[in-house]
């Protein structure tokens, strides 16, 4: 279970999301503009904003598009703000737009399955476009450290929940990179090579799924 913590570092409000492991040591990655941390019990928010600040620059910080993903009002869905209507609080749809769930328990399962529906098309199309032929198994994960992983001897491809939240181009560069690693398991320059004839300017779309840009 993670906790969702808003920290002021350089007097620029972040999203910090909060795992607890009394085991493992103390972990800090950038995920789609959003800092993910491991730590261990008790924490502070002033703690948390003196351990960031010794490790990201203000110029690192400056970039991130730090936003909660949804909230009780909206909701971000490829790359498009769309009002959330709960109707087990009286809500009433107002427009087509409008995202609706029966109950807040019901939002994350619903967006996990929209993304899986979603992704499993692009990775169909993709791998149709660059003649692979294996027939892979896509699953849908908290991955916090990375949005795409290819576990070539399992044929099984993962990506991390957050990629609903982005653009389908933010969503096609992920895809299109795991299957890359079909040709290469590395990320060599030959693995650039295939991945920049597939998309250009995968560079691009690339920074701003790391600086949390949803479209």
């Amino acid at each position: 279970m993670e906790k969702q913590e808003i920290v002021n570092l350089y007097g620029k409000k972040i999203v910090v999301s909060i795992k607890i492991n009394d085991i493992s040591s103390r972990r800090i990655s950038i995920v789609g503009g959003h800092i993910y941390m491991t730590l261990r019990e008790p924490y502070s928010i002033k703690d948390i904003e003196k351990t960031l600040m010794s490790v990201l620059t203000e110029k690192k910080v400056s970039t991130l598009y730090s936003t909660p993903y949804y909230t009780d009002y909206y909701v971000d869905i490829l790359g498009i703000r769309r009002r959330l209507v709960d109707l087990s609080k009286g809500q009433e749809r107002i427009s087509k737009e409008d995202f609706v769930i029966s109950n807040q328990h019901e939002l994350e399962k619903k967006l996990k399955n929209l993304e899986l529906d979603i992704i499993k098309s692009r990775v169909e199309k993709y791998q149709a476009l660059m003649n692979i032929p294996i027939s892979y198994q896509v699953k849908i994960t908290n991955m916090r450290s990375s949005v795409g992983k290819n576990y070539y001897k399992k044929k099984l491809l993962t990506f991390d929940r957050i990629l609903i939240h982005f653009s389908l181009d933010i969503i096609d560069s992920v895809v299109i990179h795991e299957l890359c690693h079909y040709f290469e398991q590395n990320h060599s320059n030959r693995f650039y090579n295939i991945l920049l004839k597939y998309m250009p300017k995968y560079r691009e779309v690339r920074r701003k799924l790391i600086n949390g840009e949803r479209q």
